[in-house]
């Protein structure tokens, strides 16, 4: 059965110089990404995404014809006290209010922003982590509450592994005090060694990761050369060697495309 998927692509930054003859925002590596991921596993999927510019004040004029919303990650901390952050707060508590049709996925600063909107009432809070930064290719173990919702509402298609890994760059984590507390379907999606809320999920509506599955080798070894510049040395040198390493991005990939097609799923509406 042919059918649309449509994303709103909410870009909370800019590529480097050096990435952008690639890509030239990061909603097109989501894309790529989520376009091969249908291909393999939905091959009459369109996957129509349409860019915006939140640093910009950018925003769909209309919700009626959007299925998803995806916040990206960006260099700013979701707690800055920027006009921009502050509008992108207010969208993002909107949509989960009056659109419930829409469902979101946030990546990193997206994640982080994401779960301080609509977790805060619960404690949940982002802030500086004090381990320091999570950098390169990190495993990410995955709750089993997580992995047995996947498989129980049929999800994901395929069988759920324990684990998987995706490159990491961040200083800032997000805190839950007490998981048992959160409210009604909602669940941590798993941790690293050094992180742990590596995401938050709520069946059909909500899926945030902390981690890039969106960047490969090559993005994040560049990220981390900028952004170290006034880092340890050493610890530039380890995160770009981390960062040299296989990942399961593909697996990550499908693992978003098959949430946004949930709740089609569901209906029989999708392949």
């Amino acid at each position: 059965m042919a059918s649309k998927l449509r994303i709103a692509m909410l870009n909370a930054d800019t590529p480097l110089s050096t990435v952008q003859s690639r890509w030239k925002t990061y909603g097109k590596m989501f894309e790529d990404l989520l376009v091969s991921a249908g291909s393999r596993s939905c091959p009459d999927l369109a996957v129509e995404c349409t860019e915006y510019d939140v640093q910009k004040f950018e925003y769909p004029s209309s919700l009626a014809d959007v299925d998803v919303i995806l916040v990206t990650g960006s260099a700013a901390s979701s707690y800055d006290a920027e006009e921009w952050i502050a509008r992108l707060n207010d969208y993002v508590l909107d949509v989960y209010t009056n659109h419930r049709h829409v469902r979101m996925f946030g990546s990193c600063f997206g994640h982080q922003l994401i779960c301080q909107n609509l977790l805060r009432e619960h404690g949940v809070r982002v802030e500086k982590d004090p381990n320091g930064y999570e950098l390169g290719v990190k495993v990410v173990q995955l709750e089993d509450k997580f992995r047995e919702t996947l498989a129980g509402g049929k999800v994901f298609s395929k069988d759920v592994p324990e684990s998987f890994r995706v490159q990491m760059i961040h200083g800032d984590h997000v805190v839950i005090p007490d998981a048992g507390k959160l409210p009604g379907t909602w669940i941590p999606v798993g941790a690293t060694q050094h992180c742990a809320v590596q995401g938050i999920y709520e069946p059909a509506r909500i899926l945030t990761l902390q981690g890039h599955f969106e960047f490969n080798r090559f993005v994040n070894m560049e990220l981390i050369k900028h952004f170290g510049e006034h880092w340890d040395a050493q610890m530039v040198q380890d995160g770009r060697a981390a960062a040299d390493a296989d990942d399961d991005a593909q697996f990550a990939a499908e693992l978003v495309l098959q949430f946004m097609l949930e709740k089609e799923r569901s209906q029989g509406m999708v392949c």
